[in-house]
């Protein structure tokens, strides 16, 4: 049985920044991943704050493959248009950016190990396979359906409480304007939106997400028939990528059991507007490595619970009550509300104060 200070399951962008920023502190580290590569396999949409990545502290400037300053959103045949002067977001290769921030980790100190499916876990001892991990500390950063969560015995995240996505993404695709996104609120996408991410001017990433699984085939026959979604791909558009993925949208009740964590999407620390998770993931991964050091160095009580929520529940919180406000409106009023906004000037307000992340600090 092999012993450490903390193992960390899950090789994705939360549980290399929990790794790295653990292993900097001069904590052991074991990193575990399931797969034979670490990342998510680009199965995100990738478009990010410029601001929240450089939260994440990890060098992402090689995985930027495009960037964004506007954005039109539609329903129906109303569309209100965002523009600002400056760069908003960028769009990234996740799975190079899931790479580089776990070479980051290793190069820090932590110990990577792949192939490593956890299906055991007593106390802080980690099982994978024949493997065994004892550990003072075990954080869970193993996504929306996270064995840690469920082996530790965690509360479920509702079922009522998560979306459906689809994304796929083309190539040889005709991109009018790569430095524009398009929002589609369909009632095809209940209880969220459709989407258009231009990765470069022949590249693009079209989506949606719905809280209806069942309405999955019905979605991507929506989106494929939006105007903006058939002149981009039209022609010889070739697709390159497509995959599907379940999303939290809420907070899990407990994210913290003894000496048993979890952060990331396994803690549903994800923007309910957006689905977003890259951001606040990574900041609460940060908070959960400052907490562990500390109670390793000094014996402070491990309060990493109420530590993340002092520090990021309110705006998690307002994102949450903005996403129900949202689903709150019948589907056949939102083409009215989105030509009143453009009539209303919403657009000016969001060019000035739009923030993609912290909408409240």
């Amino acid at each position: 049985m092999k012993g450490t200070d903390v193992v960390v399951v899950g090789a994705s962008v939360c549980g290399a920044v929990c790794s790295r920023e653990l292993a900097s502190k001069g904590v052991r580290t074991l990193l575990l991943e399931e797969h034979s590569k670490a990342g998510k396999f680009g199965k995100c949409t990738g478009i990010v704050s410029k601001h929240g990545l450089g939260l994440t502290g990890v060098d992402y400037r090689r995985t930027v493959v495009n960037e964004v300053s506007g954005a039109d959103f539609h329903s129906g045949k109303a569309c209100l248009t965002v523009c600002s002067p400056r760069v908003q977001a960028l769009v990234i290769d996740r799975q190079a950016f899931d790479e580089q921030a776990v070479a980051q980790a290793v190069d820090a100190g932590a110990e990577l190990l792949l192939g490593a499916r956890v299906d055991g876990l007593y106390g802080t001892q980690v099982n994978a396979g024949n493997k065994r991990f004892k550990a003072r500390f075990a954080v869970g950063a193993d996504g929306a359906a996270s064995a840690v969560a469920r082996l530790a015995g965690f509360p479920a995240i509702p079922a009522g409480k998560f979306v459906l996505g689809y994304e796929a993404e083309y190539s040889r695709a005709s991109v009018a304007d790569s430095s524009k996104v398009d929002v589609f609120f369909e009632p095809e996408f209940r209880g969220f939106f459709g989407w258009k991410v231009p990765c470069s001017p022949d590249s693009a990433r079209i989506g949606f997400c719905t809280s209806d699984f069942a309405s999955l085939e019905l979605g991507k026959r929506k989106l494929m028939e939006l105007p903006r979604v058939r002149e981009t791909i039209a022609g010889k558009a070739r697709r390159v990528r497509e995959f599907a993925a379940v999303i939290p949208l809420a907070l899990r009740r407990q994210t913290q059991r003894r000496n048993v964590l979890l952060v990331g999407d396994a803690a549903g620390q994800v923007k309910a507007t957006t689905g977003g998770g890259i951001v606040f993931g990574s900041v609460c991964a940060r908070t959960v490595a400052e907490c562990i050091a500390s109670q390793l160095r000094d014996g402070t009580a491990l309060n990493y619970e109420w530590s993340w929520r002092a520090k990021f529940g309110k705006a998690l919180a307002l994102h949450s009550a903005l996403r129900s406000a949202a689903n709150a409106l019948p589907s056949g009023v939102w083409p009215a509300c989105v030509s009143a906004a453009s009539a209303l000037g919403v657009d000016t307000l969001l060019e000035k104060f739009g923030d993609m992340d912290f909408v409240v600090r």
